[in-house]
């Protein structure tokens, strides 16, 4: 066991203990077991409360804690502070920053691999953040992910969905202080993915939804075209008979005009000059 200088939350110095493994012997590069983790000491525990629990095989899962931040279109959505049991949603499409309940410790001969449980997943939640937690860092982790699903997704404060494995390095990291990480939601990340996004899903269902109406604008033109030959039909003798009288009352006036253009004009007395 030996003792690295770090630093505390309120960012002091502290002399803190680089080693947590249960015992001094483990295989270079390999990752804890199920054993190792019940082996434990809760005082040394990489993660911080530690409950043998939320050991689940090989790995230990990390439950969601009292912060957390779902997108809203215009940006108008904020970090949201949950008590115990508290419940809230991602809708599909929409972006998450999720804090969790426990603190990591990592030693400085160890690394960390998260997710997110295969059971979230299937629901279409997605992790889009890092998939690792580096030697000497301390502090909570932030998950962010996207819910790619076609449906609302419903969590609550407690949900233990974060997997977190820690394998051996072969010999310590060189850093000497502990990377003190998250112990809230920064505004810095918040500002990156305000607003709402379009999944895959959705993006079918607009283009479905497209699709609809050129079908039914298409089925439209039909009728009408279909409506107005019907009228054009049913209307034919009383057009024809309309245009018959207009012509039968333009006709006499342009053969009279025609034909009074030829004769030559009539001398008083009313007798032709035509010999």
């Amino acid at each position: 066991m030996t003792l690295e200088k770090g630093y505390g939350s309120g960012g002091g110095s502290y002399v803190g203990d680089n080693s947590t493994s249960p015992t001094d012997i483990h295989p270079a590069g390999g990752f804890w077991s199920d054993k190792t983790w019940k082996d434990l000491n809760p005082s040394t525990s990489p993660v911080r409360p530690f409950k043998r629990k939320q050991i689940d095989e090989s790995n230990y899962l990390l439950s969601i804690g009292e912060e957390i931040y779902v997108s809203a279109p215009g940006g108008k959505s904020t970090v949201q502070k949950l008590q115990p049991n508290d419940r809230f949603s991602i809708d599909a499409g929409q972006f998450a920053f999720l804090l969790t309940e426990e603190e990591v410790v990592m030693p400085f001969d160890k690394i960390g691999f998260i997710s997110i449980r295969a059971t979230a997943k299937f629901w279409g939640l997605v992790n889009i953040s890092g998939f690792h937690v580096d030697p000497g860092y301390k502090g909570k982790l932030i998950f962010a992910v996207f819910n790619a699903g076609p449906t609302r997704i419903h969590l609550k404060r407690g949900d233990q969905i974060f997997p977190i494995w820690i394998a051996a390095l072969d010999q310590p990291s060189t850093r000497t202080e502990y990377k003190v990480g998250y112990y809230e939601i920064p505004s810095k990340l918040i500002n990156q993915i305000s607003g709402e996004f379009t999944n895959a899903y959705q993006l079918a269902e607009k283009l479905k939804a497209a699709q609809e109406d050129i079908v039914q604008l298409k089925s439209f033109r039909v009728y009408m075209m279909a409506i107005i030959g019907i009228v054009l039909a049913l209307m034919s003798p009383f057009i024809k008979d309309a245009v018959t009288r207009i012509y039968d009352t333009i006709k006499p006036q342009a053969i009279c005009v025609g034909a009074c253009q030829q004769l030559p004009p009539t001398p008083p007395g009313g007798q032709s000059t035509t010999p």
